[in-house]
């Protein structure tokens, strides 16, 4: 049986994560994050236009150490892309280069190495046209294009951390990854056409349960 592999010619990774700020001492009491969960989804385009499309996500409950999420982001990160995300030097980045920063010496060092590798490549902030930095949230802009976004808040996030409700986490950072790309795809003025529909297709199979994650 012959086997045909897919040869990419380019890749995105719509980029999500879900964190909690916890105190790291009592006098002053500063805050730090603890990185709760990851999404991403990643689009990838062959030699004949067609694309493929997966989900990946996965979180932690509160007593699990952040280290168990980053491994799972060395393996399920691809190498090289161009990543998508909303406010990814305020939002995204930090929590991730936090979780990166301390715990288990090896598995720090290969998913830094290979989120250093990924956030290196050109990038898309989706929040630059809108205010950059003082952009406000993803879901101000999202509606306006009829996308909807996650509306977990704060607190949603912190409890369902805390009581490791990790089906909802992972709800939510796959949406905000998806809401994200679709985002990005409305605002390519006219552009994105065909991967648009190659999307949707893609998600209707999906929710159908037709399509991988």
């Amino acid at each position: 049986m012959k086997v045909t592999t897919m040869t990419i010619v380019s890749r995105f990774v719509s980029l999500a994560i879900a964190a909690v700020e916890v105190p790291v001492s009592r006098t002053p009491p500063p805050l730090t994050s603890h990185l709760a969960a990851i999404g991403m989804l990643i689009a990838q385009r062959n030699a004949s236009g067609d694309w493929r499309f997966s989900l990946r996500s996965h979180a932690i409950g509160a007593g699990e150490s952040e280290d168990v999420l980053i491994a799972w982001a060395s393996e399920a990160m691809p190498p090289v892309g161009i990543v998508i995300g909303w406010q990814l030097a305020q939002r995204i980045v930090p929590p991730l280069l936090d979780a990166g920063a301390s715990g288990d010496p090896e598995i720090c060092r290969a998913f830094l190495n290979r989120l250093s590798r990924l956030v290196t490549m050109p990038s898309v902030d989706l929040a630059v046209h809108h205010g950059g930095a003082g952009a406000g949230p993803l879901i101000a802009v999202a509606e306006r294009h009829g996308i909807a976004v996650p509306e977990l808040t704060v607190l949603d996030i912190e409890s369902a951390w805390a009581f490791g409700n990790r089906s909802l986490l992972t709800s939510h950072v796959d949406g905000l990854a998806i809401a994200s790309w679709r985002l990005w795809l409305a605002e390519a003025n006219g552009a994105a056409g065909a991967v648009t529909a190659a999307f949707e297709q893609w998600m209707s199979r999906s929710q159908d349960g037709q399509a991988d994650r």
